[in-house]
């Protein structure tokens, strides 16, 4: 190859290189749009019903990823399954990497079950008297409760706050999106 074909050959390389890094310079700062904003919050809900509370932290800001706990027992876990997102409106710009989104999420409603619970424990120890195991009782009713597809739902509406880091839209949890997400209202 003579020294000018070499020259060309760098020159090419060194456009290639300089354009890439370019777009990729570009990308990170061109902050996030609505739909990558409601892509992070529907995947976010969705691994949650699922069960991957791995896969739905890792769509979370390494400092509140912990607000999202294991559920304790069956009325937690159908929490957590039966976890929809109904809607994302009016998502924008907070402050530099920070957005915002007006959320709706649907869920068990943790006090109307509960209300159900006690009165078919009721129920039962009216008609079969006093039981040895309470516990087993009652959990054998929440699950019998919980396995119905007239579960009593409640929607709910909050701010969900998504953070720019580095062209990868994460959710900033907090104690609002927690509650939600634990006790439904």
């Amino acid at each position: 190859m003579t020294r000018k074909h070499l020259l060309i050959l760098f020159t090419a390389a060194g456009l290639i290189l300089g354009l890439a890094a370019g777009i990729w310079t570009w990308r990170l700062n061109r902050g996030l749009s609505a739909e990558d904003i409601t892509g992070c919050i529907t995947d976010f809900t969705a691994k949650i019903a699922a069960g991957d509370l791995q896969g739905a932290r890792n769509l979370m800001t390494e400092e509140t990823g912990a607000l999202l706990r294991e559920p304790g027992n069956s009325l937690g876990e159908a929490m957590y399954r039966k976890l929809s997102l109904i809607s994302v409106d009016h998502v924008m710009a907070e402050n530099g990497d920070i957005y915002s989104a007006d959320v709706i999420l649907t869920s068990p409603d943790r006090v109307k079950i509960a209300a159900k619970a006690g009165i078919l424990f009721g129920e039962r120890v009216t008609a079969e008297g006093p039981a040895e195991d309470t516990d087993r009782m009652m959990a054998e009713i929440y699950e019998e409760l919980l396995s119905r597809d007239d579960l009593p739902m409640l929607d709910s509406f909050c701010v969900i706050r998504v953070e720019n880091r580095n062209g990868k839209p994460l959710i900033r949890g907090d104690e609002t999106l927690q509650r939600i997400l634990e006790n439904g209202n």
